[in-house]
């Protein structure tokens, strides 16, 4: 059975400043003794007005999935696809897919600590040029219940550059999630982007922060 959270969120301005920006945010999981598939989308869009003209302040969408198989009680093997979309810097769409395998470190309920690692495929497709890397992955990621209503997950990974020697990409995920009820949960989720060849006018270190409620189905 599916299991997950999905969350929406909304700001506004006006007066002096004029502005709006939604958010969403959610995941899912499904998991039997022997394997995992989760999901995730997360999204902002923002846009103000200055002068009777329309300015957007964000235009970014990222969504993937993970598929682990377990080999045995420690090894398991895994692929993986992420997608990101930020119109803001021209880039149409990243797709990143990885296979490889993993070992869990720690596998208690509750608590887990994974690493992992392999090879993936990096494609950027901008509006005035496409870029293609083979990359290598190397992962760890964890989950924590720090209490009956609170849990703390994070996942790091590096991808140095197999074509291209002495460039890479860093992403970290975290987030904080806090039981209100049985269907609602309050979340903080940090999320960092870095890139150490972008394109010109792009900065290499993308931040994005959100806050927001969660429903949670088939808790």
């Amino acid at each position: 059975m599916w299991r997950g959270s999905l969350g929406l969120g909304a700001t506004a301005a006006s007066g002096n400043t004029d502005a709006v920006t939604y958010s969403i945010n959610g995941d899912a999981v499904k998991q039997t003794p022997t394997d995992k598939m989760n999901g995730y989308v997360q999204g902002i869009y923002g846009r103000r007005q200055i002068n009777g003209n329309t300015e957007r302040t964000s235009d970014l969408i990222r969504a993937g999935g993970k598929y682990d198989r377990d080999l045995n009680d420690r090894n398991f093997a895994f692929g993986a696809l992420d997608l990101e979309r930020n119109q803001l810097i021209q880039l149409n769409l990243r797709s990143v897919v990885a296979t490889g395998l993993g070992y869990h470190l720690v596998k208690h309920e509750g608590n887990t600590f994974d690493i992992s690692t392999g090879p993936a495929y990096n494609r950027e497709q901008y509006t005035t040029n496409t870029r293609e890397a083979i990359e290598w992955l190397f992962a760890e990621e964890s989950n924590h219940a720090l209490s009956q209503t609170v849990s703390f997950r994070q996942r790091f990974s590096y991808y140095p550059s197999l074509k291209d020697s002495g460039e890479y990409r860093l992403v970290f995920d975290t987030g904080l999630v806090l039981k209100v009820t049985s269907r609602w949960s309050a979340t903080i989720t940090l999320n960092d982007r870095y890139q150490s060849n972008p394109v010109p006018g792009v900065k290499k270190n993308d931040l994005l922060f959100v806050t927001g409620f969660q429903y949670v189905f088939n808790p």
